[in-house]
């Protein structure tokens, strides 16, 4: 799952370091103007492609992997004491086209994230292409290689997006709807979704919801044009330790197919000095068969070392096994985020 880099802080970001608040551009009258950036590179050879090369007597190859580029410009204007609004405008850099899994070896532009909203003591309200809340869902402190298993939402990312956040000192909960597109008689995707979370200390309980809908997928053999989905989680976090457990249901429908599937999650970091060393397992369960089966397990561990408060450098190890395809294989990464 995407994370924009103006979103919320999520458990995801402890074996990362802490998250960046961005330069300061502007701060006068009530103005505000925000940058924020980062990139990522890294070395890379995923377990899938491992457990595709053992079943064909192939070695898998690694690649430098450009993995992430991105730069968030957000514009706050404040109209009262208890009104502001705002603008963010969010663009994903150097990610390379892929046509029949060769790669063009040129970076593109776009935009992921374009959003004007109004927030204040009642909360954050904000409209068009953004990432929805659900995206934030999870307990894992993985950095690259849980991609087989653990919780997942068919799509996270709108352009017609309507979304609501409250955080409060008790409970912070939300709630989003993409408005869909009717085209030809077809409706494009639809989502709605719910979110909370309650702190008791150190603890805290949360529980996301998602509905997905797409009628142009009705008819496909490969893609979900309905899913159900939810989790609860619980996570503990007290100075340098972070442990997290989920477990979670979905229903994916594809051509007019139901397929049911659980998802157990665990994690855990610990932090000393500079140094964060995490752990994680994720199990998908299903009673589906051949191509439509999810099910799948991963086990990973990961270790991300401080080198500013923010640049970061890490190396991570992880194990799948795809039950579709028989397939299970190792994988590894070994990478730098410099981020602003």
């Amino acid at each position: 799952m995407k994370k924009t880099l103006l979103a919320l802080t999520v458990p995801a970001l402890l074996v990362a370091g802490s998250a960046s608040a961005g330069i300061s551009l502007y701060d006068q009258d009530g103005t505000q103007v925000t940058m924020s950036g980062a990139a990522e590179v890294q070395y890379y050879r995923s377990a899938k492609a491992d457990a595709k090369a053992k079943a064909t007597n192939k070695d898998a190859d690694a690649s430098l992997r450009l993995d992430d580029g991105d730069l968030a410009l957000r514009v706050q204007h404040q109209v009262s004491a208890d009104l502001y609004t705002l603008g963010v405008m969010e663009l994903k850099i150097g990610e390379e086209k892929e046509v029949a899994g060769v790669k063009d070896g040129e970076g593109a532009v776009t935009n992921d994230g374009l959003y004007v909203g109004l927030g204040g003591n009642f909360g954050e309200v904000t409209f068009g292409r953004q990432t929805a809340i659900i995206d934030d869902a999870g307990v894992g402190v993985d950095i690259e290689l849980k991609d087989t298993a653990g919780v997942g939402y068919e799509d996270v990312s709108m352009d017609q997006y309507i979304k609501y956040r409250f955080n409060g000192e008790k409970f912070w909960a939300g709630v989003g709807y993409n408005i869909a597109q009717e085209d030809a008689g077809v409706k494009g995707e639809e989502l709605l979704e719910v979110a909370a979370g309650v702190p008791f200390g150190d603890f805290e309980v949360r529980g996301y919801y998602g509905a997905f809908e797409n009628e142009g997928l009705k008819a496909s053999v490969e893609d979900i044009s309905k899913q159900k989905a939810w989790d609860l989680e619980f996570v503990y976090a007290a100075g340098p330790i972070y442990v997290g457990a989920l477990y979670g249901q979905k229903t994916d429908t594809v051509n007019s197919v139901d397929n049911d599937i659980k998802t157990w999650e665990l994690a855990g970091s610990y932090t000393l000095g500079k140094n964060t060393f995490g752990l994680g397992y994720a199990q998908n369960s299903d009673d589906a068969t051949g191509s439509l089966s999810k099910e799948a397990t991963n086990f990973y561990a990961n270790v991300a070392h401080q080198l500013t408060a923010n640049t970061r450098a890490y190396v991570e190890l992880g194990y799948e096994d795809i039950k579709k395809f028989d397939e299970k294989g190792f994988g590894y990464v070994v990478g730098m985020e410099v981020k602003f």
